[in-house]
């Protein structure tokens, strides 16, 4: 279910934020939705930074991100650390997913296997996020703002705990691109049915009764 793992990549792409792929290799019910959470909260200050690396050239001087990046960075990053336990095994799936650790974890400590993720995980929001998406997620920050940092990453683990049980929440019910595609054939639609009243209306004009 590639939609799934997509959100869960999105998510540490960053509320993109995170729209990367990570996890793709995992199965659905292998998808740990509190490991999800625990990963986007502890990737949330580094994936910030990743943004603002991507999207620093688009940046208002008086826009919300710009104004507000140290109570963002300080939001982000206080109590991200605890997060770690449980994110940790999740953060290496996508590492080595990408191709970006290959290392024995028997044989590093937290702190070096840190040194090394941290860095990925930046990189990667900062290639992922794209110039064209900067100012939709700088929006998408200003709304989420009231949450605390703790409820936007377990928002994150409920959407993908939700999407992996289609048969309760249905079919489809987080397929984006299907929503994409009926939106998109919907605004046909009207356009046809717009066009079509708009002809009635000019051969009624150009013959009168």
């Amino acid at each position: 279910m590639k939609h799934i793992t997509k959100l869960a990549g999105v998510a540490l792409a960053c509320a993109s934020i995170l729209f990367a792929a990570p996890a793709s290799a995992q199965k659905e019910d292998e998808i740990d939705p509190a490991a999800v959470s625990a990963a986007v909260r502890y990737a949330l200050p580094l994936v910030f930074e990743g943004y603002v690396t991507a999207c620093f050239e688009t940046l208002e001087a008086d826009g919300f991100v710009t104004m507000n990046a140290p109570a963002l960075r300080e939001k982000f990053t206080d109590g991200a650390e605890a997060s770690w336990p449980g994110a940790r095994l999740f953060l290496l799936q996508v590492a080595r997913e990408q191709g970006g650790y290959e290392g024995d974890t028997d044989q590093i400590g937290d702190d070096d296997l840190r040194a090394v993720l941290d860095p990925m995980i930046e990189e990667m929001a900062a290639t992922e996020i794209k110039a064209e998406y900067c100012s939709d997620i700088e929006k998408a920050l200003e709304i989420m703002d009231p949450l605390p940092a703790d409820n936007l990453a377990a928002m994150f683990g409920f959407i993908v705990d939700l999407a992996l049980r289609p048969e309760e929440v249905g079919t489809g019910f987080f397929d984006l691109e299907a929503a994409v595609d009926a939106e998109a054939e919907e605004q046909v639609m009207s356009e046809s049915r717009a066009r079509k009243l708009r002809e009635q209306e000019e051969e009624e004009a150009d013959n009168p009764k």
